[in-house]
């Protein structure tokens, strides 16, 4: 996989994940559907958070700290690769790379992508995928061996124009999405893991801010054309 064909990987399963970031509280044995629709009302309540995450793909592990505040500001800081960083306000997704001093800029058509960080957006991904438990609404271990406990979801796309064939969530026992898992289009997998979610925190307009180095070279429109 190629370092432009994983910054897109990176971005959209980034889109997929922060939509379901929500959360899922405990309660009576729900069917899938209902479950996800629970964790779609609880990210009304979700002001802004703050996570640690770590991404693997083929090409091995990228981690740092993300922050979201509604309704569609996200930022991501790198720890490694270090000093990278991806921010959107829904309407533009930008993308630095240090080590070659460029920044990816996306023009985000409207209702799709990073904008679609919503409410909205989780109904947008309900409708298309279809939605099961992957081993049933008991909790199991995270992965062999492991000792968290978590709901694992199965998101089966309804059209090849999808970019995950498949998803699979695991929701915690405190209902926070865990882990996405997903199959991308020429099957290959990526995780993303989020740990230490933090709800609802002071966390400035600014902070979504970010003055580019004007040596930078910029890169327009990366991952598809918003006139098309």
């Amino acid at each position: 996989m190629s370092i432009t064909t994983r910054r897109r990987t990176l971005a959209f399963a980034v889109t997929c994940l922060i939509l379901v970031a929500g959360m899922a509280p405990a309660q009576e044995i729900l069917t899938a559907n209902e479950y996800f629709e629970n964790v779609a009302s609880n990210f009304r309540s979700i002001e802004n958070y703050v996570a640690d995450f770590v991404w693997t793909d083929a090409n091995g592990e990228m981690s740092g700290v993300l922050l979201y505040k509604a309704p569609n500001l996200i930022r991501i800081d790198f720890d490694d690769p270090a000093d990278q960083w991806l921010i959107s306000n829904g309407d533009e997704l930008l993308v630095y790379l240090p080590r070659y001093n460029v920044v990816l800029q996306q023009e985000l058509r409207g209702g799709s992508g990073v904008g679609a960080l919503t409410a909205e957006g989780l109904a947008i991904m309900r409708r298309s995928y279809n939605v099961a438990y992957l081993e049933g609404p008991e909790a199991v271990p995270l992965e062999e061996g492991s000792s968290e406990m978590v709901t694992k979801l199965r998101l089966d796309r309804k059209q090849v124009t999808e970019g995950f064939r498949e998803i699979i969530l695991s929701i915690d026992e405190n209902g926070y999405i865990r882990r996405l898992v997903g199959t991308m289009v020429d099957w290959n997998e990526v995780q993303m893991d989020l740990s230490g979610i933090q709800i609802n925190q002071f966390i400035p307009d600014a902070r979504f801010d970010e003055e580019l180095d004007a040596a930078a070279s910029v890169n327009e429109n990366f991952l598809f054309d918003p006139e098309e």
